[in-house]
């Protein structure tokens, strides 16, 4: 009969201390509410990422456009040497290949960085909505009390209720409906 009575006081005892350090140990995280968020879908449909992609379209096709033409012209200048080399002297003709190549090294190197500017301006275009867009997520997730904000391209399955990307969408298009994009 002691022994049961043991037992019973030290089940009791168990069970207390279980649910009390339990209790200890869910009391240091808050209740967590995880919102779901499109950014690939914000950067392609909003007003300001597609006012960006239609400025940077256009630069890049001057810039094309610039580039063929230098290509046509050091072609053309590549084809007056040639010409020249046989009415020219040898030394003469060294001397005017050299500074062609040279030419075409600071064209190469003037080529790449005009390509390089392009991907550079996509890259700040995209940063300036995504910087624009952080505060809307911040307030749609306090406002909805969302703790935890997933990307969607990285969660499998979710509540169609998550999903806050119409709704940042939305206010994104009021607060910033352009983005002005320019080669400085």
């Amino acid at each position: 009969m002691k022994l049961i009575i043991k037992m019973k006081s030290l089940f009791v005892l168990l069970l207390f201390c279980t649910s009390f350090f339990s209790n200890l140990a869910f009391a240091d995280y808050p209740e967590t509410t995880i919102g779901v968020v499109d950014l690939n879908f914000i950067l392609s449909e909003s007003k300001s990422a597609k006012d960006a992609a239609e400025q940077i379209e256009k630069i890049a096709k001057d810039i094309e456009d610039e580039i063929k033409d230098e290509d046509q012209s050091l072609i053309d200048e590549q084809n007056e040497l040639i010409e020249s080399q046989q009415i020219m002297a040898p030394a003469a003709f060294e001397e005017k290949r050299k500074e062609y190549e040279k030419k075409i090294q600071n064209y190469n190197i003037t080529r790449q960085e005009k390509l390089l500017s392009i991907d550079m301006l996509v890259s700040e275009s995209r940063n300036n909505v995504l910087n624009a867009l952080k505060p809307i997520l911040e307030k749609i997730s306090n406002d909805k009390g969302i703790t935890v904000l997933l990307e969607k391209n990285t969660v499998l399955l979710n509540a169609e209720n998550m999903d806050i990307t119409e709704e940042a969408l939305k206010i994104l298009n009021k607060e910033l409906p352009t983005l002005e994009v320019s080669l400085n």
